[in-house]
């Protein structure tokens, strides 16, 4: 029976395009790309099986005449039929982290594996049997292909493979593992291959089934291939998002990683001596250099990453040894901390090398990110350390796990209000104060507010912070009134993210209407640079608060570069010198800078605040420049609330 192969041919051409190009591009890194180069190198094994069983093969007519050619060659074909569909159930599993788990899973190991054995064992009885195919000798010599009467047991185990296939991905995209692009990419295998497969059953000479194959991999190398959104052009290697992608994948699939940070310490120098081009060869040359040294490890399923800025992250899954890996790590520090030529450019690296196991020694994906952002904080120039070998260094705890501590307190309601007293040079006597916000962690102690202000801005809990400081300073105001504390009004920082908030001004006035507080009882500080950030909103929200009845105070005058006029633009009522300023004293010149800086904003109108002062001889001076209000450790530390009222009623008795 003369058959249509051309499309068969035209099949082979687009596989071997595909994997030219996956060589050319270096696509072939990594368990997504390798599991698909698996599948590509599979069908084209698979066309050339249909190609050979069926084709009048002119050029080796002496072999393929023969009935034992053809019978080999289909028996090929029909196991890697059903082979196909299990490759691409791996290749999916390997994209979402979830294969290792079918393998584990006793009753979906059964459902994988079974199905394969009982396919080879069906195409095997079938020399003997000849129940599923058979060819026979026609009149004219040629090689005749027939169909066994259980032919239908061949098809029924690829359409099983087929379904579980098409569950195994559906229950990937439930569970958020697969993206919508690479969902429905994925999906578009079945309606073709489907389609061509019956296509051809019907028309046996029409064999176009590898065509459609070979069209649906053409389809997945430009969505589930590793797209270029997932390369670092610089590098060749994965990018960051393909990491946080791939991180995801072994949290959710209960998996576990050996993951290996490599920090370029003295990048922005490098990057300087250098200049882009080199240095960019530079990177490609360290990326290849540990890939190259893991591969020779036997680490066989290494996925490289650039995450930028220097920072480069390997992650080994499957039967890795921790041993090997470490040793490759140790071995490379060597070669890094040498001096390195590019281009005949010698210059030295310093590099920190941090390894962690998911999810044994880390159990999220946020806390590993932020593992990557700092570890070179902690690790020792030139030197590889292990993450469960670290020194327990607080801050860099702190820094690792600070979202989950600020969100442990928040639920748990861990902030506190300290209390600052402001001493009032014209009256003598404290009648101000500034509330300060403070966290203790019940294994950490007390967490510095530098650490955990900046990171509850960035990730936008500062809004909940917020909020909490102001009811609290509000309840504090109505339970304590001035007559008992002599407290007039409280100063309260405001942070930029909160100066961003169109109803910042209403929701302020709501809860100082719930508890009953005069709008002039509290004083919001604002710093000078949250000032300079988005001005323009900042002022809006700064006018609507003041139209409340609120004042304002500009928190650390000082300590950056500072415009006066654009300061003395925004309703400040108050303007705070920076601790730094004062400290400077000592100098002949500051001193004379401060002196007209106070006269300066005296004579636009400001009230004074004086930051940080420590000793009796700088109170004195401030109030003899006639600053109206002195802040520091002379007169008191910040102190919890009940300690706060018992200093102010002393201090009201001795006044």
């Amino acid at each position: 029976m003369d058959r249509i192969y051309y499309l068969d041919v035209a099949a082979i051409v687009v596989l071997s395009s595909i994997l030219a190009s996956l060589i050319f591009r270096r696509m072939y890194r990594g368990r997504e790309n390798r599991a698909f180069v698996h599948y590509v190198v599979i069908v084209l094994i698979l066309t050339v099986s249909d190609i050979f069983r069926t084709a009048p093969l002119t050029f080796m007519s002496s072999i393929s005449g023969t009935v034992a050619f053809r019978e080999f060659w289909c028996s090929i074909y029909n196991v890697l039929n059903v082979f196909n569909y299990a490759v691409y159930v791996y290749m999916v599993g390997r994209m979402t982290g979830t294969f290792n788990r079918i393998i584990r899973h006793p009753v979906l190991r059964i459902l994988y594996v079974f199905p394969l054995i009982a396919e080879v064992a069906i195409v095997v009885l079938n020399v003997f049997s000849h129940l599923i195919f058979y060819y026979t000798y026609e009149a004219d010599g040629l090689v005749s292909y027939h169909r066994g009467p259980l032919i239908w047991l061949v098809v029924s185990v690829g359409y099983y493979f087929a379904l579980f296939a098409f569950v195994h991905i559906l229950y990937c995209y439930k569970k958020g593992q697969l993206d919508k692009v690479r969902f429905a990419a994925l999906l578009t295998v079945f309606p073709i291959n489907i389609i061509a497969f019956n296509i051809q059953y019907v028309n046996p000479k029409l064999l176009v089934q590898m065509f459609g194959l070979a069209t649906s991999a053409l389809v997945l190398s430009f969505f589930v291939i590793t797209p270029e959104e997932y390369l670092d052009m610089e590098t060749g290697a994965k990018s960051y998002t393909a990491f946080r992608r791939s991180i995801r994948n072994v949290f959710a699939s209960g998996d576990d990683a050996f993951v290996m940070f490599g920090k370029l310490r003295n990048v922005s120098s490098i990057r300087t001596t250098l200049g882009s081009e080199m240095y960019t060869d530079l990177l490609r040359e360290i990326s290849d250099s540990f890939y190259d040294m893991l591969k020779s490890r036997g680490s066989e399923d290494v996925s490289l990453y650039y995450l930028k800025n220097g920072l480069f992250a390997y992650v080994i899954r499957g039967n890795y040894k921790i041993s090997e890996i470490e040793s490759t790590a140790e071995d490379m520090i060597p070669k890094l901390r040498d001096l390195f030529e590019v281009d005949g450019i010698r210059l030295k690296l310093d590099f920190a090398i941090c390894s962690v196991v998911i999810p044994n020694e880390i159990y999220n994906e946020r806390a590993l990110v932020k593992l990557s952002e700092t570890f070179h904080l902690a690790v020792p120039l030139n030197k590889y350390v292990r993450y469960s070998e670290m020194a327990p260094e607080k801050e860099f705890i702190v820094r690792n796990n600070i979202d989950r501590i600020i969100a442990d307190a928040i639920r748990d309601h861990k902030f506190e209000m300290y209390y600052q007293p402001i001493y009032s040079t014209k009256e003598e006597r404290f009648v101000s104060a500034e509330a300060l916000i403070r966290l203790k962690d019940e294994q950490l102690g007390f967490i510095s507010p530098g650490l955990f202000i900046p990171a509850a801005e960035k990730s936008g809990s500062i809004l909940q912070i917020g909020d909490f400081v102001i009811k609290d300073v509000c309840r504090f105001l109505a339970d304590n009134e001035e007559e008992h504390t002599g407290i007039k009004f409280v100063e309260v920082n405001l942070s930029v993210v909160q100066c961003m908030q169109a109803n910042m001004a209403e929701k302020i006035k709501n809860i100082l209407s719930e508890y009953d507080i005069s709008p002039n009882r509290i004083n919001f500080e604002i710093t000078e640079t949250a000032s300079e950030y988005l001005a323009d909103a900042v002022l809006r929200t700064m006018n609507d608060i003041s139209g409340n009845g609120n004042g304002f105070s500009l928190d650390d005058y000082g300590s950056g570069y500072s415009n006066l006029g654009r300061v003395m633009s925004f309703p400040y009522r108050i303007i705070k010198l920076d601790k730094s300023l004062v400290d400077s004293l000592d100098d002949s010149r500051s001193y004379k800078i401060m002196q007209q800086t106070i006269s300066l904003l005296q004579s636009l109108g400001a009230e004074i605040v004086v930051e940080g002062v420590e000793d009796r001889e700088k109170a004195e001076w401030f109030s003899e420049m006639g600053c109206e209000y002195i802040q520091g450790f002379y007169y008191a530390k910040p102190m919890p609330e009940a300690e706060f009222i018992e200093f102010c009623k002393k201090a009201m008795k001795a006044s």
